[in-house]
């Protein structure tokens, strides 16, 4: 298989569904690649100081649907431990083009990503940017959580995200939250927003607690 919440809401419900779906797919092929490719094992925490069982470069991997690829997710370099049951990933990037395949209709980029084969959790740390091409909507963070059992997200605690809709609205916020189900986001520790005004008059600033 391997080739070469409740909370405050100021996005439209179909930019939250296109983001959301994305995210779930994009950790979902992460998840597929990493067990057709590498033995399974069982998973303890987070990676240490180790030298990987095996490590792999110009990592990838593609999903095919009724003859057209659908899906594409590449990596610069993986890192497997096998005792741990750990797949690290470095510089990801991920793209759909959805169920006709052709053009992208969303993107998403990590420094790192580490995925859990005992329980299908990941993290995202360091630049991580998903874009959803279709709606014109970015977020941006250093660091996601991905929790399979809950099918949740979660930004760390502290940690601004960054959403932009479009070219005039920005929001920014921290205690990101998402329910992937509900297709739905919130900001737990409080969110700002700026909307851009299309005269030069000056732009529209408001906050949500």
């Amino acid at each position: 298989c391997l080739d070469s919440a409740p909370g405050a809401n100021h996005t439209h419900d179909t930019m939250r569904t296109s983001a959301a779906a994305f995210l779930t797919a994009a950790f979902a092929a992460l998840a597929l690649a990493s067990s057709c490719s590498i033995p399974t094992a069982s998973g303890l925490a987070e990676p240490v100081e180790e030298r990987p069982d095996a490590v792999f470069t110009g990592f990838r991997r593609e999903e095919v649907k009724r003859g057209v690829v659908t899906f594409v997710a590449e990596a610069e370099r993986a890192e497997y431990f096998q005792d741990r049951g750990l797949l690290v990933v470095y510089n990801v990037s991920f793209e759909d083009r959805g169920e006709e395949g052709g053009a992208a209709e969303a993107t998403g980029q990590a420094d790192k990503v580490v995925y859990h084969e005992d329980t299908g959790d990941a993290e995202c740390s360091g630049f991580v940017q998903i874009r959803s091409l279709a709606e014109d909507v970015t977020f941006e963070t250093t660091t996601l959580n991905y929790r399979s059992a809950s099918q949740t997200l979660e930004g760390a605690s502290g940690d601004a995200v960054v959403v932009k809709v479009g070219k005039k609205l920005f929001i920014q916020g921290s205690g990101f939250f998402a329910d992937i189900q509900a297709k739905a986001f919130a900001f737990r520790e409080g969110a700002s927003g700026v909307i851009a005004g299309a005269s030069e008059s000056g732009a529209s600033k408001g906050e949500e607690r």
